[in-house]
């Protein structure tokens, strides 16, 4: 077993970030920004749209301080990027930072594949760091490789919704729905009476998304586990009652004529952007959804109305979230190398940033404290105070034995995978919804065993011991000291 302690962090970050997929969250657009730089730039591609206000000011301020440079910035939408990126490695292309949204790789594999560089943090920026940094997550082989910006309280099914629309129906914004029969007859209120907007939209055709939602949908259905993994014993069971329920009642909305039409194949840009427009009264996001409409529709701050994630019949909601992944990762070949390190040691580690991620409605900043001190919208705040209290810290594989980063290079991606699935049960091409699940639990089981004795043939020491937790409970942190 290898777990996590103060010691062995101060020896990685005296030496010098698990899932690369961390980044999948986050709203986006479907263009890009600048491009790429000449080399008296230092390149950074993401998919972070609304943080690009706090970046483009600490951009401006890193090229005019000693040891700075200007930075060419590049936008893409979470789904774009990893295409991308991919044809920027096979070019010898890739910008000296970026995030790995879309890439669906995990962190070991992409360095062990020559992605991504150690980091070289400064000592105020390890200080600043030294409660998050975690072996197999963003320290590899003794480096920090990268960091978080983001805190763990979060989850992505967020009823979000347009009070307007929502009054027009006859419906009290300060009592939105809660549970799926309250949501229903909400929707059907706004089918009847609410001016030609649709009940609801989603973005079905961004199926990393639409998975990572359903994968909270099924913790607040009572699922005891996360992604499709029970905690406790640690076995795939993507085919329990709770996720098959709650794909069903997600159905039910296109059954019933309550979703907008199109939305099988849109992506947020596309479902985000008629919800904003009131097109649609409500509308599943991420936390970030706010710092995205109001950077671009400022007046829509009035109709702004957030609910919590919905549950089959009420209750105390209960979601777990793993400890956040790294969001910015250094490329190897960088000639910007020690700038690319001051820029993020000097302005993306700091407390500062923390309110700059808070001011713009992002997920919720590394220091949850920083929200109180923000402009963000009354909402947006109500939200993290949700996160507080119904968030839980997950046990997690990778803390447990670092080693389990051994079994992740040998994983290779299950297909159909989840959000295909949910594609397909809302395009007709998965009739049978409990049989696709069940079919992804065994292939996931298959595939992660055949991993770990892919891993084990070249010395690994790991066992699917390592993915179950017997001592978990439910509602509480699983915290640090419980991996010993």
């Amino acid at each position: 077993m290898n777990t996590f302690s103060r010691r062995r962090f101060l020896q990685a970050a005296g030496a010098a970030g698990a899932l690369a997929l961390g980044a999948a969250a986050c709203g986006g657009d479907s263009g890009s920004g600048s491009g790429t730089g000449g080399a008296s730039a230092l390149t950074w591609w993401d998919h972070q749209l609304q943080l690009q206000p706090a970046k483009k000011r600490i951009f401006e301020k890193f090229a005019k301080a000693p040891g700075g440079m200007p930075v060419d910035y590049t936008f893409n939408n979470p789904e774009k990027l990893g295409q991308a990126l991919q044809l920027a490695k096979q070019s010898n292309q890739l910008p000296d930072v970026h995030s790995n949204a879309g890439l669906q790789v995990p962190a070991p594999q992409l360095i062990n594949e020559g992605w991504m560089a150690p980091l070289e943090l400064s000592s105020e920026a390890v200080a600043n760091l030294k409660d998050v940094l975690l072996d197999g997550i963003h320290i590899f082989d003794g480096k920090v490789y990268s960091f978080p910006i983001f805190d763990y309280h979060v989850y992505t099914n967020v009823t979000w919704f347009n009070t307007k629309v929502a009054e027009q129906a006859g419906l009290d914004p300060s009592a939105p729905p809660t549970t799926y029969d309250t949501f229903r007859a909400a929707a059907r209120a706004v089918q009847s009476k609410g001016g030609g907007a649709a009940p609801w939209t989603w973005n079905i055709g961004m199926t990393e998304r639409t998975a990572d939602q359903l994968n909270y949908l099924a913790q607040a259905a009572g699922f005891e586990g996360n992604t499709g993994m029970l905690f406790k014993n640690g076995e795939f069971a993507y085919h329990d009652d709770a996720y098959v329920d709650s794909l069903d009642f997600l159905l039910s909305l296109k059954k019933d004529k309550l979703m907008m039409a199109g939305s099988e194949s849109w992506v947020d840009t596309d479902a985000r952007g008629r919800w904003s427009a009131g097109a649609a009264c409500y509308y599943f996001d991420g936390p970030w959804c706010p710092g995205v409409v109001l950077s671009a529709a400022p007046q829509f701050a009035e109709s702004l109305g957030v609910a919590p994630i919905l549950t089959p019949s009420g209750g105390a909601v209960r979601t777990y979230h793993g400890p956040q992944s790294g969001d910015y990762w250094l490329t190897p070949k960088s000639k910007h190398a020690e700038a690319a390190n001051k820029l993020l040691s000097d302005y993306f580690t700091t407390p500062d940033y923390s309110v700059e991620v808070a001011n713009t409605m992002s997920q919720p900043p590394r220091d949850l404290d920083a929200v109180e001190k923000s402009t963000a919208h009354a909402e947006y705040k109500k939200l993290i105070g949700w996160f507080r209290d119904t968030v839980f810290l997950a046990p997690t594989p990778v803390v447990k034995n670092v080693a389990i980063t051994k079994v992740q290079v040998e994983t290779k991606p299950v297909e159909p995978n989840l959000g295909t699935i949910i594609q397909g049960a809302f395009t007709g091409d998965v009739p049978d919804v409990k049989a696709a699940l069940k079919k992804l639990s065994d292939d996931s089981s298959a595939e992660r065993e055949r991993a770990i004795k892919a891993a084990q043939a070249k010395g690994a020491e790991v066992s699917l011991d390592d993915y179950a937790f017997p001592d978990w409970k439910p509602g509480a942190d699983y915290t640090l000291d419980q991996y010993k």
